[in-house]
């Protein structure tokens, strides 16, 4: 038999993955065919029933015929208009798929009145399941114009990523950074508010004065170990200002 040899993956010039999707439709449609089928059979197995009774007289004949007509025309007609807008909507799923890799599609509706073409189809479908065609991709063709756009994209999307994980790279060691500058500046506010703590004890311990100090000693004592306070007071806070402003 002719289908045998039949390839239709070459035929077409479709890979396996698309030839699959070509032969998805066509269950489709021949199950959508064979309901519409069936409605039509029991519509004539309907009328032929009835007119097995020998009552009908010709008008009641013609009347159950042109009932027949009319149910036949609809059906056939709800049938096409039916598939017509089903084809649409696969179109535009092939068409919207296209302009998301900005692919602009042509259609040559010569080709699908093209007698060679449809007997094709018609192999193809009548061998479904019968051919073992070996699981492979088709190379695509470098001189179309959509793998060349598809390349394009692709190399676009490839130094974007790149630049992004080179932006977050440095974001990181920033952080990391700043984590590092953050804690060492903590450390030496402790150290200084620690210094600075004690200052104040031992100004404290020396501001007392001995019980047999003579009162002029005292007094100078007290007003030098103030001002030293003060000093370092002063000092201590200038050194942690700085360090806070420098952090921020």
């Amino acid at each position: 038999a002719d289908w045998i040899q039949f390839n239709d993956s070459e035929a077409f010039g479709l890979n396996d993955q698309h030839q699959n999707l070509v032969r998805n439709y066509l269950k489709f449609n021949k199950h959508e065919r064979q309901k519409h089928l069936k409605f039509i059979e029991l519509s004539f197995q309907d009328v032929v029933n009835q007119l097995n009774e020998p009552t009908y007289t010709k008008d009641e004949v013609e009347a159950l015929f042109e009932q027949l007509k009319d149910l036949v025309s609809g059906e056939v007609t709800s049938e096409s208009i039916s598939m017509a807008h089903m084809n649409v909507l696969l179109l535009t799923q092939m068409l919207t798929q296209a302009e998301k890799w900005h692919l602009t599609m042509t259609l040559d509706f010569s080709e699908i009145q093209n007698r060679e073409l449809l007997d094709k189809v018609k192999v193809m479908e009548e061998s479904d399941g019968k051919l073992n065609l070996p699981v492979r991709l088709q190379p695509l063709d470098d001189n179309s114009g959509s793998v060349e756009l598809l390349r394009n994209e692709i190399e676009r999307l490839l130094k974007a990523n790149q630049a992004l994980e080179s932006k977050l790279s440095d974001a990181q060691s920033q952080l990391e950074d700043l984590q590092g500058e953050e804690k060492r500046i903590n450390q030496l506010c402790e150290l200084k508010e620690k210094e600075l703590f004690d200052l104040k004890e031992k100004t404290t311990i020396l501001s007392e004065p001995p019980e047999e100090t003579e009162d002029k000693e005292k007094s100078d004592s007290e007003k030098l170990l103030g001002e030293y306070e003060k000093v370092l007071s002063e000092q201590l806070g200038l050194e942690l200002e700085s360090m806070r402003q420098e952090f921020l």
